[in-house]
Protein backbone atom coordinates (compact mmCIF):
# COMPACT_ATOMS: atom_id res chain seq x y z
CA UNK A 1 0.00 0.00 0.00
CA UNK A 2 1.39 3.55 -0.85
CA UNK A 3 2.47 5.82 2.14
CA UNK A 4 1.53 8.54 -0.20
CA UNK A 5 4.20 10.74 -3.00
CA UNK A 6 7.18 12.36 -1.81
CA UNK A 7 8.62 14.77 -3.60
CA UNK A 8 12.75 14.37 -3.23
CA UNK A 9 14.88 16.98 -5.15
CA UNK A 10 18.74 16.36 -5.93
CA UNK A 11 17.38 12.96 -6.31
CA UNK A 12 20.17 11.53 -8.96
CA UNK A 13 22.57 10.64 -6.83
CA UNK A 14 24.02 10.79 -3.12
CA UNK A 15 21.91 11.45 -0.26
CA UNK A 16 18.85 12.23 -2.63
CA UNK A 17 19.17 9.06 -4.11
CA UNK A 18 19.67 7.33 -1.04
CA UNK A 19 16.81 8.89 0.30
CA UNK A 20 14.80 8.16 -2.67
CA UNK A 21 15.51 4.09 -2.55
CA UNK A 22 14.87 3.94 1.50
CA UNK A 23 11.05 5.75 0.78
CA UNK A 24 10.62 3.71 -2.05
CA UNK A 25 11.36 0.61 0.21
CA UNK A 26 8.84 2.22 2.88
CA UNK A 27 6.53 2.01 0.41
CA UNK A 28 5.97 5.61 -0.70
CA UNK A 29 5.48 6.83 -4.37
CA UNK A 30 8.15 9.38 -5.45
CA UNK A 31 8.38 12.66 -7.35
CA UNK A 32 12.56 12.43 -8.32
CA UNK A 33 13.78 15.95 -9.62
CA UNK A 34 17.70 16.30 -10.33
CA UNK A 35 19.64 17.81 -13.43
CA UNK A 36 20.80 14.74 -14.15
CA UNK A 37 18.69 12.94 -16.79
CA UNK A 38 20.79 9.51 -16.73
CA UNK A 39 20.86 8.95 -13.08
CA UNK A 40 17.99 10.27 -12.31
CA UNK A 41 16.23 7.45 -14.33
CA UNK A 42 18.65 5.13 -12.79
CA UNK A 43 17.29 5.84 -9.59
CA UNK A 44 13.61 5.91 -10.76
CA UNK A 45 13.99 2.47 -12.13
CA UNK A 46 15.55 1.13 -9.04
CA UNK A 47 12.24 2.55 -7.03
CA UNK A 48 10.22 1.28 -9.80
CA UNK A 49 11.22 -2.51 -9.04
CA UNK A 50 10.66 -2.07 -5.43
CA UNK A 51 6.92 -1.47 -6.47
CA UNK A 52 6.17 2.00 -6.37
CA UNK A 53 5.46 5.00 -8.70
CA UNK A 54 8.01 7.15 -9.95
CA UNK A 55 7.62 10.31 -11.62
CA UNK A 56 10.87 12.51 -12.89
CA UNK A 57 11.73 16.21 -14.67
CA UNK A 58 14.96 16.80 -14.70
CA UNK A 59 15.10 20.57 -13.16
CA UNK A 60 17.69 22.87 -11.86
CA UNK A 61 15.71 24.05 -8.66
CA UNK A 62 17.55 27.57 -8.76
CA UNK A 63 15.26 28.63 -11.55
CA UNK A 64 12.20 29.22 -10.95
CA UNK A 65 10.95 28.97 -14.70
CA UNK A 66 11.98 25.23 -14.55
CA UNK A 67 10.48 24.42 -11.03
CA UNK A 68 7.31 25.59 -12.68
CA UNK A 69 7.36 23.52 -15.65
CA UNK A 70 8.62 20.60 -13.38
CA UNK A 71 5.54 21.17 -10.93
CA UNK A 72 3.08 21.52 -13.60
CA UNK A 73 4.73 18.12 -15.47
CA UNK A 74 4.29 15.69 -12.04
CA UNK A 75 2.69 17.34 -9.34
CA UNK A 76 -1.37 16.08 -9.37
CA UNK A 77 -3.81 18.57 -7.51
CA UNK A 78 -5.76 15.17 -7.16
CA UNK A 79 -2.52 13.34 -5.23
CA UNK A 80 -1.83 15.85 -1.87
CA UNK A 81 2.10 15.30 -0.82
CA UNK A 82 3.08 13.10 1.81
CA UNK A 83 6.11 15.33 1.78
CA UNK A 84 9.20 17.03 0.33
CA UNK A 85 12.49 16.65 0.71
CA UNK A 86 14.67 19.98 0.26
CA UNK A 87 17.71 17.84 -0.68
CA UNK A 88 19.49 19.55 -3.78
CA UNK A 89 22.75 21.35 -2.70
CA UNK A 90 26.07 23.08 -3.62
CA UNK A 91 28.83 24.17 -2.05
CA UNK A 92 32.44 24.46 -3.17
CA UNK A 93 34.99 25.78 -0.60
CA UNK A 94 36.43 29.32 -0.94
CA UNK A 95 37.77 31.97 1.08
CA UNK A 96 35.42 35.17 1.40
CA UNK A 97 38.02 37.40 -0.41
CA UNK A 98 38.35 35.31 -3.33
CA UNK A 99 34.88 34.01 -3.79
CA UNK A 100 33.60 34.15 -7.29
CA UNK A 101 30.27 36.06 -7.35
CA UNK A 102 29.04 33.49 -10.00
CA UNK A 103 29.74 30.92 -7.38
CA UNK A 104 28.18 32.59 -4.57
CA UNK A 105 25.18 32.98 -6.94
CA UNK A 106 25.44 29.53 -8.05
CA UNK A 107 25.12 28.28 -4.03
CA UNK A 108 22.38 31.00 -2.83
CA UNK A 109 20.58 29.83 -6.06
CA UNK A 110 20.33 25.97 -5.01
CA UNK A 111 20.48 25.65 -1.81
CA UNK A 112 17.98 28.85 -0.85
CA UNK A 113 16.21 30.10 -3.45
CA UNK A 114 15.49 26.61 -4.95
CA UNK A 115 14.54 25.14 -1.54
CA UNK A 116 11.66 28.17 -1.72
CA UNK A 117 11.12 27.70 -5.46
CA UNK A 118 10.14 24.21 -4.64
CA UNK A 119 8.33 24.97 -1.47
CA UNK A 120 6.42 27.61 -3.45
CA UNK A 121 5.23 25.26 -5.62
CA UNK A 122 4.47 22.36 -3.71
CA UNK A 123 2.70 24.04 -0.75
CA UNK A 124 -0.47 24.08 -2.20
CA UNK A 125 -0.51 19.66 -2.09
CA UNK A 126 1.24 19.92 1.19
CA UNK A 127 -1.90 21.77 2.72
CA UNK A 128 -4.22 19.65 1.42
CA UNK A 129 -4.41 16.98 4.11
CA UNK A 130 -3.06 16.91 7.68
CA UNK A 131 0.11 15.28 8.32
CA UNK A 132 2.28 16.45 5.45
CA UNK A 133 6.42 16.41 6.14
CA UNK A 134 9.02 18.79 4.87
CA UNK A 135 12.18 17.71 5.68
CA UNK A 136 14.77 20.45 5.28
CA UNK A 137 18.56 18.61 4.20
CA UNK A 138 20.70 21.65 6.31
CA UNK A 139 24.20 21.18 7.50
CA UNK A 140 26.26 22.13 10.29
CA UNK A 141 27.93 24.62 8.46
CA UNK A 142 24.46 26.53 9.62
CA UNK A 143 24.98 26.17 12.74
CA UNK A 144 28.95 26.90 12.74
CA UNK A 145 30.97 29.58 10.28
CA UNK A 146 33.66 27.39 9.61
CA UNK A 147 35.94 29.29 7.53
CA UNK A 148 35.97 28.86 3.38
CA UNK A 149 32.45 28.55 3.89
CA UNK A 150 30.49 31.84 3.68
CA UNK A 151 28.41 31.15 0.33
CA UNK A 152 27.16 27.84 1.97
CA UNK A 153 26.61 28.41 5.22
CA UNK A 154 24.74 31.81 4.76
CA UNK A 155 22.71 29.69 2.40
CA UNK A 156 22.08 26.82 4.84
CA UNK A 157 21.44 29.30 7.91
CA UNK A 158 18.85 31.51 5.69
CA UNK A 159 17.07 27.91 4.80
CA UNK A 160 17.06 26.85 8.70
CA UNK A 161 15.29 30.38 9.04
CA UNK A 162 12.94 29.75 6.04
CA UNK A 163 11.63 26.75 7.39
CA UNK A 164 10.77 27.93 10.63
CA UNK A 165 8.57 30.82 9.35
CA UNK A 166 7.43 27.77 6.94
CA UNK A 167 6.26 25.87 10.07
CA UNK A 168 4.24 28.56 11.65
CA UNK A 169 2.75 29.63 8.53
CA UNK A 170 1.88 25.95 7.89
CA UNK A 171 1.18 24.61 11.12
CA UNK A 172 -2.52 25.44 11.16
CA UNK A 173 -3.09 22.60 8.27
CA UNK A 174 -0.97 19.92 10.17
CA UNK A 175 2.46 19.93 8.23
CA UNK A 176 5.27 19.12 9.53
CA UNK A 177 8.79 21.01 9.25
CA UNK A 178 11.87 18.67 10.34
CA UNK A 179 15.54 20.48 9.53
CA UNK A 180 18.17 17.23 9.06
CA UNK A 181 21.88 19.02 10.03
CA UNK A 182 24.88 16.53 9.44
CA UNK A 183 28.29 16.68 9.58
CA UNK A 184 30.28 15.33 6.61
CA UNK A 185 28.73 13.23 4.17
CA UNK A 186 30.92 10.72 1.88
CA UNK A 187 29.13 11.74 -1.56
CA UNK A 188 30.18 13.58 -5.02
CA UNK A 189 29.63 16.82 -2.69
CA UNK A 190 32.18 18.59 -3.85
CA UNK A 191 33.03 21.28 -0.53
CA UNK A 192 37.07 21.02 -0.28
CA UNK A 193 37.24 18.23 -2.47
CA UNK A 194 37.80 19.17 -6.35
CA UNK A 195 36.93 15.12 -7.34
CA UNK A 196 34.99 13.94 -4.57
CA UNK A 197 33.26 10.71 -5.17
CA UNK A 198 32.04 8.18 -2.04
CA UNK A 199 35.41 7.50 -0.39
CA UNK A 200 37.30 10.69 -0.33
CA UNK A 201 35.90 11.50 3.27
CA UNK A 202 37.39 8.81 5.19
CA UNK A 203 35.31 8.42 8.29
CA UNK A 204 32.24 10.83 7.25
CA UNK A 205 28.89 9.92 7.51
CA UNK A 206 27.33 7.52 4.60
CA UNK A 207 24.23 8.88 2.14
CA UNK A 208 22.29 5.73 3.93
CA UNK A 209 23.24 7.32 7.11
CA UNK A 210 21.33 10.15 6.46
CA UNK A 211 19.06 8.51 4.34
CA UNK A 212 18.01 6.72 7.32
CA UNK A 213 17.43 9.36 9.87
CA UNK A 214 14.91 10.63 6.88
CA UNK A 215 13.08 7.71 6.56
CA UNK A 216 12.90 7.46 10.33
CA UNK A 217 11.23 11.25 10.15
CA UNK A 218 8.15 9.69 7.76
CA UNK A 219 7.80 6.66 10.22
CA UNK A 220 6.66 8.49 12.86
CA UNK A 221 2.69 9.20 13.79
CA UNK A 222 1.19 12.74 11.95
CA UNK A 223 0.99 14.23 15.57
CA UNK A 224 4.84 13.91 16.04
CA UNK A 225 7.32 16.70 14.75
CA UNK A 226 10.95 16.37 15.30
CA UNK A 227 12.29 20.03 14.48
CA UNK A 228 15.67 19.32 14.12
CA UNK A 229 18.23 16.51 14.02
CA UNK A 230 22.06 17.10 13.99
CA UNK A 231 24.01 14.04 13.55
CA UNK A 232 27.38 13.36 12.83
CA UNK A 233 30.38 10.95 12.70
CA UNK A 234 31.93 9.51 16.26
CA UNK A 235 35.11 11.58 13.55
CA UNK A 236 33.82 14.59 13.50
CA UNK A 237 34.44 17.50 15.68
CA UNK A 238 31.12 18.70 17.45
CA UNK A 239 31.20 22.80 16.79
CA UNK A 240 34.21 24.65 15.81
CA UNK A 241 37.34 23.68 18.14
CA UNK A 242 39.52 20.03 18.12
CA UNK A 243 38.19 18.09 20.78
CA UNK A 244 40.51 15.65 22.93
CA UNK A 245 39.37 12.07 22.94
CA UNK A 246 39.92 10.11 25.81
CA UNK A 247 41.79 7.16 25.04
Amino acid sequence: MSGGWVLVTGAGRGIGEAVARSLAASGYDLILWSRTAGALNGVAGRARDLGVRVRTAVVDVGDSAEVDAAARRTLDAADPLAGVVLNAGHGRWSALADLDPAEWERTIGTNLSGAYHTLRATLPLLTAAPGGLVVGMLSDSALYPFTGRAAYSASKAGLHAMLDVARRETRSHGVRVSAVLPSRVDTFFEGGHPDAVPGTRAGALSADHVAEVVAGLFALPPTVEIRNIQLAAMTSTYGLLPERIQP
